[in-house]
């Protein structure tokens, strides 16, 4: 059960000893997703790797859903602040190139963070089964690219091409790209990003 305000958070505890600590069990609880999965992500699991007491943990997330939460608020936040603010005032012909290079980097200083959302997107289930976080989830940065893109048509800078269906390509060349990178950890992202950035290049420029 989710107890907490919505967020992963709980009300009134904000001193920056609390928030330190917050971060603490944040970060434990993203090393665990990572090393050992989603089931094994329990309190006594993040509790041991902090070393803290259960007692301690649940004083900041009363329940492991409400620590689970936390984790995704964290990394969302950081994706704001590491690629949204790469894509402000991007023009539209620039923007794909942007786009690209901002995920790649944000892959590269965050590989453990998105290891750790990849395992809650598969294994976080409310009481009836279904996932916490869906397809639903990316519906808003799909259109933040579509949007892009279209702008981008209107201007005359870019191509004759459906945006919707680039932009669910591009996202899944991305989503391709982070599978690939756990699997080979010593992928050259420079040469992927290039790569991505010449493919989605060649699709989206005027004929």
């Amino acid at each position: 059960m989710r107890t907490g305000n919505g967020d992963g958070t709980t009300p009134d505890r904000g001193t920056f000893t609390q928030t330190v600590r917050r971060a603490q069990l944040v970060g434990c609880a993203i090393d665990a997703l990572v090393e050992v999965g989603y089931q094994q992500t329990t309190v006594a699991e993040v509790a041991r790797r902090a070393g803290v007491s259960k007692g301690v943990v649940t004083y900041y997330f009363p329940a492991r859903d409400d620590l689970i939460w936390a984790v995704v608020a964290a990394v969302f936040a950081s994706v704001g602040e590491q690629v949204g603010r790469r894509l402000e005032d991007v023009p539209p012909r620039g923007f794909v190139a942007t786009y690209i290079g901002a995920w790649v980097d944000y892959y590269r200083a965050y590989h453990r963070e998105m290891m750790a959302i990849a395992e809650i997107w598969t294994s976080f289930r409310d009481a009836n089964g279904r996932p916490h976080l869906d397809a639903s989830t990316l519906t808003q940065e799909r259109t933040l690219v579509e949007t892009a893109l279209s702008a981008g048509q209107a201007a005359g800078t870019l191509g004759d091409f459906s945006p919707r269906v680039v932009a669910v390509t591009l996202k899944a060349a991305l989503d391709g790209l982070l599978a690939q990178l756990a699997l080979e950890p010593a992928l050259d992202l420079d040469e992927y990003r290039d790569e991505l950035i010449a493919l989605f290049d060649r699709a989206t420029r005027p004929a």
